[in-house]
């Protein structure tokens, strides 16, 4: 086809600017002679001048370096898009000539980007060297780990893809050693500000190296997932979080950290900047726990009496609405006696079972906090509600501004069961009642509740015990069947 263009013009008189996005060579073209390959290779040279090609793609068309090399030295603004193994060619072959002017051109042609090579410490020093085109690598395809000290000059003119988080900490643990903070800009230029030490073990020096990081940064996000840092060494990282625009952490090193924020008064301000760099989120579910490289910590985590007025200390020191995650978590009475207090300004998120205990021990002086900690939905379907929780989720009604929804389907309710509820019920917008215990008797009492409250926008009565349903046919506002 390359030939074919060509050919037609050369026979037209009048040539209007041609310019084309992007230019594929036909993949099937790879079964040519090595004549005819040389043919399309000359013509497409020709085409290149006749056209502005932005962008030639080659991943498809295998290619001799030394044919590669021919197009490296269009002057035209041409990008160049070549397979793996001919880019690794190459690259090879760039390296080999040492010559400027080729590899510059190379570098331009390419974007810079070697992201799908396997260099060497010498090949890639010698890219580094040229100063107009900032290169993209992914170390994860080199060896030259025992080189860092060597690349710390170069930072400011590399992009890391996919860097790991144990050359990572190398590389902090170097530009530490240097002591030069200009190090630190230029890495995280070349990182685009985000440092991962996940799943990594610091030692005294690390965290060293650590610290002297955030102190020349600005706005950093930090992964700490499974990171595994000394209790000892966290009182002196925790504050320097107000350099850290993000932090990601698994939820047995997040306690670790509101542990050590409660130490002392002195530490206040670190509570602060560390529910701050946390989105002012406490999660303690599973999924903060979540480790693809090793054993998942899916097991429940149990929250001493100690943890829990560490929480909520921390919380009353920060002076900000916290978002109190506790799915997957274990807490007894004691330790919930110690997170009542905060719960006026928490937004709790909780497994069914907790939240049982939470209103079967919720006492009327701190039925209004618990109400507004669990917003405007309650979920309790298909669990058992005992005389002791239904009192709790009366005060619950009581104190509460509002509910969009109330789920109480397959809890076993009875018509006893309805005589606590019924006196707030009309708190609450969508109600499910379905696949409980209720007759006739109480299905009559929910309706004439109902009936006078337009606030309840739908109940759900189907697969309880009732038998006359004309009642409700005539309200488009139950689903009964």
């Amino acid at each position: 086809m390359v030939l074919r263009i060509v050919q037609a013009l050369r026979f037209m008189r009048v040539q209007t600017p041609v310019t084309v996005n992007e230019l594929t060579l036909d993949p099937n073209d790879k079964l040519l002679s090595e004549r005819k390959r040389f043919r399309v290779l000359s013509s497409l040279a020709i085409l290149l001048r006749l056209w502005t090609v932005q962008c030639l793609n080659l991943t498809e068309y295998k290619m001799e370096s030394v044919s590669l090399s021919v197009l490296l030295c269009h002057q035209g603004p041409l990008t160049l898009r070549a397979s793996k193994e001919s880019l690794q060619k190459l690259v090879e072959c760039v390296y080999e000539a040492q010559e400027e002017e080729l590899t510059q051109h190379f570098l331009q042609k390419v974007g810079g980007d070697l992201t799908s090579c396997s260099l060497s410490w010498e090949e890639l020093r010698y890219f580094l060297q040229h100063k107009n085109q900032q290169i993209t690598v992914d170390f994860r395809k080199s060896n030259i780990q025992y080189n860092i000290r060597e690349i710390l000059p170069f930072l400011n003119r590399i992009k890391f893809k996919r860097l790991s988080s144990s050359f990572m900490l190398s590389v902090i643990r170097e530009i530490y050693e240097s002591g030069s903070g200009g190090f630190v800009s230029s890495l995280l230029s070349s990182v685009k500000n985000y440092i991962s030490l996940q799943s990594r073990e610091l030692d005294s020096v690390h965290c060293a190296a650590l610290r002297f990081t955030l102190q020349h940064c600005t706005a950093v996000s930090l992964n700490l997932l499974w990171t595994s840092i000394p209790e000892e060494e966290l009182e002196s990282i925790v504050p320097l979080f107000r350099h850290v625009s993000s932090l990601s952490v698994d939820r047995r090193l997040l306690l670790k950290m509101l542990h050590c924020c409660s130490v002392s008064d002195v530490q206040q301000e670190a509570a602060a900047v560390l529910l701050s760099v946390l989105q002012h989120k406490l999660d303690f579910s599973c999924r903060s726990a979540l480790d693809l490289t090793a054993n998942t910590d899916s097991e429940t985590l149990h929250l001493t009496t100690e943890d829990c007025r560490v929480m909520s200390t921390v919380i009353q020191r920060a002076h900000t609405h916290t978002q109190l995650i506790l799915q997957d978590c274990e807490i007894n009475t004691a330790g919930m006696d110690q997170l009542f207090p905060v719960l006026h300004s928490v937004k709790l998120c909780c497994d069914k079972s907790l939240l049982l205990q939470f209103l079967a021990h919720v006492r009327p002086e701190e039925a209004a906090s618990l109400s507004r900690a669990l917003g405007d939905e309650v979920d309790l379907s298909q669990t058992h509600l005992e005389p002791q929780v239904c009192r709790g989720l009366v005060l619950i009604l009581e104190y509460s501004e509002g509910l969009t929804e109330l789920d109480l389907s397959q809890c076993r309710l009875t018509d006893h069961s309805l005589d606590l509820l019924l006196p707030n019920l009309h708190k609450a917008q969508n109600i499910d009642f379905s696949g409980n215990s209720i007759t006739d008797v109480g299905a009559q009492r929910i309706y004439s509740i109902v009936s006078h409250n337009s606030n309840i926008k739908t109940v759900r009565l189907f697969n309880n015990r009732i038998e006359f349903r004309q009642l409700f046919l005539t309200d488009p506002r139950f689903e009964i069947w």
